[in-house]
């Protein structure tokens, strides 16, 4: 199942926000060793504000296993704020692109189970831009994940540089090329259960 809320929802979702905070921290504090801030076991940063939108895949205890969250680019965002020289050209800024960031997947997950969490997590990315009146979405990452889940319509911004200790790329992917229909083919992924705070069930 997939949850989608922001600070304004979170407690319709019981743990979901401490739960997604508590993934951040164990993927990219302690299993990557990054410095990223954190309080205790929790992972933030300056992007976690009210217009951040967080969705989380929980397993059938109900346990926080797969993040995505989503920044308009209306705001600040990483990307703009952080690494604009990945971008040749103006970094996007509008209403109708969001900002991938902050993907993570805990990697205790049996792999049969683990290897669908990103490609339903995003469904529910195509299924919230698609009725956000969105046009696509950005990110940075390594060049080979990006292109491993979404197979045609990668657009490249810039040119790869050394980010936290991978070389990654910025990347721009049209709102009707999000869906991973391969994987979702080849896992037998249908519609994907998706709940938000403005609607108890839809179908990515």
């Amino acid at each position: 199942m997939i949850e989608s809320f922001s600070l304004s929802t979170a407690h319709l979702f019981q743990d979901a926000m401490v739960a997604q905070a508590r993934l951040r921290y164990k993927v990219f504090v302690e299993r990557r060793g990054l410095p990223h801030q954190h309080y205790e076991d929790l992972e933030f940063d300056e992007f976690d504000t009210p217009s951040a939108l967080y969705l989380v895949w929980r397993d059938s205890e109900r346990v926080v296993r797969g993040l995505i969250r989503l920044l308009r680019t209306d705001r600040p965002y990483m990307l703009q704020s952080h690494w604009p020289h990945l971008v040749e050209g103006d970094a996007p800024s509008s209403e109708q692109i969001w900002e991938m960031t902050r993907v993570c997947v805990d990697k205790s997950v049996a792999p049969k189970v683990r290897r669908t969490i990103i490609p339903e997590l995003l469904c529910a990315v195509s299924e919230h831009v698609g009725r956000s009146d969105g046009i696509g979405v950005i990110g940075v990452t390594r060049p080979h994940l990006i292109s491993h889940f979404v197979r045609d319509g990668v657009c490249w911004l810039g040119a790869p540089d050394l980010i936290e200790g991978e070389i990654e790329r910025a990347f721009y992917v049209p709102w009707e090329h999000i869906r991973p229909a391969y994987h979702c083919m080849k896992y037998g992924i249908g519609n994907v259960l998706y709940c938000s705070g403005r609607a108890t069930e839809r179908a990515a």
